[in-house]
């Protein structure tokens, strides 16, 4: 967690990510896009590619040698939650969870929907994809709202906790 925060906390980096999250890239054309040298596009690589974030592979090309290119090796979530009396980090990598087509109907399809999809071959399975990619889409929507929606009712619960905390306290005081 640190290290992701330490890594992420530098605007070059963070410029990378970017960039490599479109397409694979090499050195050079990183160097290109953020207007910095190579040797310091490649300290940077090298600090995200041994603490995971980045992979790395040669590809021959027409004339000369391999090149090396990079690629963010897999997605990581990293959330971070401050508030006056709450602090909070955490980080996973999405995976299916077992039970996680209880969150909804819609979920549970989906999840059925796309593990039959994975015996169709070529445009249908694409265009299927695609469907499942959009409905995904609504559906991380909607659970983001809800989510929203319990992280404010936890706010306030602490909040009022806190409230009734101090009242105790000063009652003791006062009586």
């Amino acid at each position: 967690m640190e290290i992701l925060l330490n890594l992420l906390g530098n605007v070059t980096r963070r410029g990378i990510l970017n960039i490599l999250a479109e397409r694979p890239c090499y050195v050079s054309e990183i160097s290109q896009v953020l207007n910095i040298g190579q040797k310091a596009v490649i300290e940077h690589l090298e600090l995200m590619r041994k603490a995971g974030i980045l992979n790395s592979n040669y590809e021959k090309i027409e004339k000369g040698r391999p090149r090396k290119y990079y690629n963010i090796s897999e997605d990581i979530i990293l959330e971070v939650k401050i508030s006056p009396d709450y602090f909070y980090i955490e980080t996973f990598l999405p995976e299916e969870e077992e039970g996680v087509e209880d969150i909804s109907p819609q979920f549970e399809n989906l999840i059925k929907k796309f593990r039959e999809i994975s015996q169709l071959e070529g445009w249908d399975k694409i265009n299927e994809l695609k469907e499942i990619h959009d409905e995904l889409k609504k559906e991380q929507e909607r659970l983001s709202r809800a989510k929203r929606v319990v992280e404010y009712l936890q706010r306030e619960v602490r909040t009022e906790i806190k409230k009734e905390s101090l009242i105790d306290e000063l009652n003791e005081l006062i009586y």
